[in-house]
């Protein structure tokens, strides 16, 4: 009898160990590791946007502005060529420049009027402003406006040349075509003097 007591007393020691053991394995498994926010992985998943964060951009292509349509070129109806003189045939070849069409004996001489157009300006009877347009004048009735030298760059000023432009009523001479023109257009009313010119009540005048 004390031997069946015994046993059954180390039976239930064995099954108190066991579930003891068994406990503390299961508390262990389940326990988790507490990690601060700072700490987390961000989440991958792109559906939502994360508060404070903007949403993402429309990548859209935004729908092209109306086109501007340029102005309509007008026909200068020069009959001869202002680069050769050559009078132009039927068909002659055509440069729109600062919205006049302007004909040419041939292309070539097209391209060389618009490497330096300001030179033959005034064969085609085109005042050039200081604001950039281009005006149909009547050349017979503007002034020369000479000056003992080139007050742009010093030179010798041809009185008798073709270096000059229209400019206000009065034809401006210059000593060369490299740039003098451009520069006096830049500024034109700090020349005026030079010329003996003065500007009064809104006219162009000799002093």
């Amino acid at each position: 009898m004390k031997s069946v007591f015994a046993f059954m007393t180390s039976f239930a020691a064995v099954l108190l160990v066991t579930a003891i053991v068994r406990g503390a394995i299961l508390s262990r498994d389940e326990r988790v590791e507490f990690v601060p926010a700072s700490k987390q992985p961000r989440s991958h998943n792109h559906s939502t946007p994360e508060f404070n964060e903007a949403p993402p951009a429309d990548n859209r292509a935004a729908p092209p502005e109306s086109p501007v349509k340029p102005a309509e070129a007008v026909e200068l109806g020069n009959d001869t060529d202002p680069v050769s003189g050559v009078k132009l045939g039927s068909a002659p070849a055509m440069l729109v420049h600062k919205s006049w069409r302007i004909g040419f004996e041939s292309e070539a001489n097209g391209r060389k009027f618009d490497k330096n157009p300001m030179r033959y300006y005034a064969r085609l009877s085109l005042e050039p402003t200081t604001d950039g347009r281009l005006l149909k004048v009547d050349g017979s009735s503007f002034e020369k406006a000479l000056a003992s030298e080139c007050p742009i760059m010093g030179g010798e000023i041809d009185p008798d040349g073709e270096v000059f432009i229209f400019h206000r009523g009065f034809k401006i001479y210059f000593c060369c075509w490299s740039g003098c023109p451009d520069e006096f257009l830049a500024d034109a009313k700090k020349h005026y003097a030079h010329y003996g010119l003065v500007e009064r009540d809104g006219k162009l005048v000799r002093k």
